[in-house]
């Protein structure tokens, strides 16, 4: 199951994130992740209910403890090799929008991106 240890780098980078911050800005300290947002590749292999299972099980006990993943697809740029049409595909559906073909080329589409991260401040004690 890769999705684990997709989690697991997604959280690494959203926690040094948020330590830089606390660092760069000691009096608007942050307390918790709310949401991590990001962009899941149309091609990706990954599953997007273990994703956040995983999710929710290596964030408990920390500062993302409670946070919603949210999951949105990527579009996947494409170019159809026999007619030329570029376009993008939103959803499994390998055929070029203009001539028909299957004949398409793209590149991309694994990855996992994190486009988003809402942070909880620190109560202020002026």
């Amino acid at each position: 199951m890769h999705e684990a240890s997709l989690v697991q780098g997604l959280l690494k980078v959203a926690l040094k994130a948020v330590d830089d911050h606390n660092a760069a800005h000691p009096g608007q300290r942050i307390r918790r992740i709310r949401s991590i947002t990001c962009e899941l590749g149309l091609i990706s292999c990954v599953e997007p209910r273990t994703l956040t299972g995983c999710f929710e099980i290596l964030a408990q006990g920390g500062m993302a403890e409670g946070a919603e993943l949210v999951l949105r697809t990527a579009p996947l740029p494409c170019r159809c090799a026999d007619c030329g049409h570029a376009f993008e595909l939103h959803r499994r559906h390998f055929v070029c929008p203009h001539c028909g073909s299957d004949a398409i080329r793209f590149t991309g589409g694994h990855g996992l991106v994190m486009t988003g991260l809402e942070v909880e401040p620190e109560e202020s004690h002026d």
